[in-house]
């Protein structure tokens, strides 16, 4: 038996900020671990642009996208099934809405795909596919296999594979996806962290968690056990690393060149509002310079859109990056993927304008701004973007932060 997994991309701001995060996706990876010994499988991820064939002769195939490529994914559903293929869906937007996903689908895999994959697979050989799966529990990560990086094209990922360390967090943000899907924090056990990539070989390494400090002793003990292999990682943290200096210090002794820490706004109240007050702005360029000092570069998404944002929010905000020496702001603007309390409240208050999923890829408005019009947020937004990546701040970034030049170095 074969099966073909697929990471769906459409093509979109969305894919090109992935495409920048670049590393195995976990969603595909993640199941292709958990497949059994006797089922082979093909691993296709269009965010690295990586094409399916239209010639497969896999007999499954299991399709993985988040909101802003769901039609895409749809897209490739239907055309599989008009050739008598069968078909499972899954990841975040198929969790959170299942019923839709289902009128693509022979099968929907609700939540974390281990633990009913290999249900499906039996149902899908014995005949008796059932239409929904979903585990009634949290996935122990202390029973999964390694990621098979060793099926991966690294060149397409800037030499960097995958590790998955652990699921979840422990705040409730509310235009995240994770508190939905994964609706616990779970760390793997240490030892089995670094038997996996002492037998990958891998030399550049993204430690895959939703928040690498949600348990500040768990991560003082992983990175101290890094240490000795002789690795360069990146993963994603909270900015509050910074305020640990033993965690930093340990993270940065293990390897650590490059985090994504989610600062998100330079508005204190929107910060709270969206249930991110342990951000403080104003500790923010302290933070950054010690994380400078141990020699890792900061990589955040600036958000714009927040009911607390008026017109003056993309002036305050590039000056504010400026200030604090952020070396990679993307600018986002704020989207309410389905799943999230933004999301619900929007819908409550009838402020969505399309449920064109299309459109979900944050360089589209897809609501009513409460200070602004819909026009203004756009431009503003490409403003900010025009303005932080001229060449004059782009040479004076690489000058005066050289954490940054890791991470353009990764690969070399």
């Amino acid at each position: 038996m074969k099966v073909c997994l697929i990471k769906a991309s459409a093509q979109s701001g969305f894919k090109r900020y992935k495409q920048y995060q670049g590393s195995p996706p976990q969603s595909i990876y993640a199941v292709a671990a958990a497949t059994p010994d006797d089922v082979t499988y093909e691993l296709v991820d269009e965010t690295a642009g990586e094409q399916v064939g239209r010639g497969t002769d896999a007999d499954l195939v299991a399709l993985f996208m988040s909101t802003p490529d769901a039609w895409r994914g749809y897209e490739l559903a239907d055309r599989f099934r008009r050739r008598g293929m069968t078909v499972v869906i899954g990841g975040l937007h198929a969790s959170f809405l299942p019923d839709e996903a289902a009128q693509h689908a022979d099968a929907v895999i609700v939540g974390e795909a281990e633990g009913v994959w290999e249900q499906l697979l039996d149902d899908y050989r014995g005949g008796r596919l059932q239409p929904r799966y979903r585990n009634p529990i949290p996935v122990s990560l202390a029973s999964l296999r390694p990621f098979p990086n060793h099926r991966a094209n690294l060149q397409r990922y800037q030499g960097m594979g995958t590790v998955l360390v652990s699921r979840g967090c422990r705040f409730q943000c509310s235009y995240c996806t994770v508190p939905g899907f994964f609706n616990q924090f779970r760390a793997r056990p240490v030892g089995a962290i670094l038997d996996e990539i002492r037998s990958s070989g891998l030399k550049y390494v993204e430690l895959h968690a939703d928040n690498l400090i949600a348990d500040r002793d768990y991560a003082l003990e992983l990175f101290t056990a890094l240490k000795p292999l002789n690795i360069h990682w990146a993963g994603e943290a909270t900015i509050n690393i910074a305020q640990h200096p033993d965690v930093l210090q340990a993270a940065a002794d293990s390897g650590c060149f490059y985090l994504v820490v989610g600062l998100e706004t330079a508005s204190q109240p929107a910060l709270r509002a969206a249930g991110k007050g342990f951000v403080v702005v104003d500790r923010v360029e302290e933070n950054i310079r010690r994380l400078h000092e141990h020699g890792i570069a900061v990589d955040s998404a600036m958000l714009f859109g927040f009911d607390q944002h008026d017109a003056s929010i993309f002036q305050e905000t590039l000056d504010w990056v400026d200030a604090v020496r952020l070396d990679v702001a993307h600018a986002v603007i704020l989207t309410p993927f389905p799943g999230t309390p933004l999301f619900r409240r929007l819908e409550q208050e009838d402020r969505l304008l399309t449920r064109d999923w299309r459109l979900y890829d944050c360089e589209h408005v897809v609501f009513e701004p409460k200070q602004m019009s819909a026009d203004r947020l756009r431009a503003g937004r490409d403003w900010f973007y025009t303005k932080h990546n001229s060449l004059l701040r782009s040479i004076k970034r690489r000058r005066h932060q050289p954490a940054v030049l890791k991470w353009m170095g990764l690969g070399a």
